[in-house]
């Protein structure tokens, strides 16, 4: 297959290297600023404007993998020629021009996946599979976290320079560590309302929210929380879901899924470490993205119309803080 990437950087970096795992195939690389260059030579051609499409016969997917606030616009473009597409999470640092977005994928029917890797990721999918088969009863309530310590990301790189780093680029700890709201909104269905407080301080400088705490209620009845930060050490990232009947805990960093009940504690091993499991969830996304490129009778696990209900909600959030 032959992919165009819109944005090499670490991300684009690794969903491209996931790809050449995965079969024969080539890649294209749009040269626009060193976030969206040919890094590290690892395209096979590369373009500098979008409409030199047109020269491809073929291109069967493109990878949008540049920073938040250009997705939208670069997708539409795509879009125009029919290609499906893979965007990154978030979709975008709001919904501009996502009407004009929308259009262009029904007229043209094209499959569209977001990139939420952890909706593949062993672990979620045994949480989701315990709560299906009701093994801890009627879920009442559900927790989870996510904290990293921002400024240790690259230590080659200004931190504060980052789109993550910046709100006008899509940045901030809400958009950023969209992940958390999206599984939960999978396990629990669409947010109902939404309350949510900034911590204060701003530890880190950045100039976009750094830590948030955020309440959601679900479609289902279920009150979820998410803590988000990026100034935490170590990396913390877990999930709790409390049912009438038990609890379901799994810590990230543990190749397990734990449920407690009344009078004893399983556990569930899904693989040798962290990393591997990691590595798991980002090659099942990119098949998955490979599947509905071949067969566009199959459905995305994260369409766009998941990646523009979970924008409203984060948007419902940053409104909530302030900070939109």
């Amino acid at each position: 297959m032959n992919f165009l990437f819109c944005g090499l950087g670490s991300i684009g970096q690794r969903h491209l290297r996931i790809l050449r795992l995965t079969g024969d195939h080539s890649f294209t690389a749009l040269r626009s600023g060193k976030s969206c260059s040919n890094a590290a030579g690892l395209a096979d051609k590369e373009i500098s404007d979008l409409k030199e499409i047109s020269g491809f016969k073929n291109i069967d997917g493109a990878i949008v993998s540049n920073p938040t606030s250009l997705h939208i616009e670069t997708a539409i473009e795509i879009a125009k020629f029919g290609i499906p597409l893979f965007i990154e999470k978030p979709l975008g640092k709001d919904l501009q021009r996502i009407d004009e977005l929308e259009r262009l994928v029904t007229e043209k029917n094209i499959p569209v996946l977001i990139g939420y890797n952890l909706l593949y990721h062993p672990c979620i999918e045994s949480i989701k599979k315990q709560i299906a088969e009701g093994r801890i009863g009627k879920v009442i309530s559900a927790k989870s976290q996510f904290g990293t310590y921002m400024p240790g990301w690259h230590k080659d790189e200004d931190y504060k320079k980052s789109y993550a780093a910046n709100a006008s680029m899509g940045g901030g700890v809400v958009l950023t560590s969209i992940h958390e709201q999206n599984y939960l909104t999978s396990m629990f269905g669409e947010v109902t309302e939404v309350k949510a407080m900034e911590t204060s301080g701003n530890t880190t400088g950045i100039n976009a929210e750094e830590g948030v705490e955020i309440l959601m209620r679900h479609k289902s009845g279920v009150i979820s929380n998410i803590h988000l930060n990026f100034f935490q050490k170590p990396y913390y990232r877990n999930c709790e879901v409390i049912g009438t009947e038990g609890t379901i805990y799994w810590d990230f960093m543990k190749p397990e899924v734990k449920i407690l009940l009344k009078d004893k504690t399983e556990t569930m091993e899904t693989g040798e470490g962290y990393g591997e499991l990691l590595d798991i969830s980002y090659r099942k996304q990119m098949e998955h993205f490979i599947e509905i490129i071949r067969d566009r009778s199959v459905k995305p696990r994260a369409d766009l119309q998941t990646g523009i209900s979970d924008m409203r909600t984060a948007l419902k959030i940053l409104n909530e803080i302030g900070r939109n």
